[in-house]
């Protein structure tokens, strides 16, 4: 009797263990690298909306003579609510504005707040008016980028608001504007 050998094709544990670490690791770069991506997209958008907002600005002012100078609230994001409902409705501007004529529809909200809710405290987009210039002739737009865009190196910088939450390219601070009050 003659004893024949089988030989078995296939993968040992080893071999499919290896397999396995390598699409983990591969996953998680997909995944990393996806999270960036939908970072860098939320902050083009913010930059265009702030953009998009001071075109808006400057149809207010060609209408009223005036920026917005919507009074003040205890959150971020009671101040962007105030500040919208001035562009879009014609009230919290911080004046009286007779035969308003809005200026936008709907103001944007930051991609991962979409509406801005008065008792909320986290950082969103932000008007600021200076408070030894109540003139009407200056304001600035804030918001906090998620990564270090280059808009960073081409925009207002400074110490705008308080506890240093400013325009600073370091903690990300991107702000547009027009005025150059002292009161900044």
């Amino acid at each position: 009797m003659t004893k024949t050998k089988m030989h078995h094709r296939g993968f040992t544990l080893i071999e499919l263990l290896i397999v396995i670490a390598i699409i983990g690791i591969l996953s998680t770069l997909a995944v990393v690298s996806l999270g960036n991506a939908r970072a860098r997209a939320r902050d083009a958008k913010r930059i265009a909306d702030l953009k998009q907002i001071q075109t808006a600005l400057n149809l207010f002012y060609d209408q009223t003579g005036k920026y917005p100078q919507s009074p003040g609230h205890a959150t971020w994001s009671g101040h962007w609510a105030y500040f919208s409902k001035c562009l879009e409705q014609g009230t919290n501007c911080g004046f009286d504005i007779s035969n308003y004529v809005p200026v936008m529809k709907n103001v944007p909200q930051d991609p991962l707040r979409k509406t801005a809710d008065p008792f909320a405290n986290d950082k969103t987009y932000f008007p600021g008016f200076p408070t030894g210039c109540l003139d009407g002739q200056n304001y600035r737009l804030a918001v906090n980028l998620e990564t270090d865009h280059p808009a960073l190196s081409d925009d207002l910088d400074g110490s705008f608001y308080s506890n240093n939450d400013g325009c600073e390219d370091s903690t990300r601070g991107y702000c547009v504007g027009v005025g150059t009050c002292s009161g900044w």
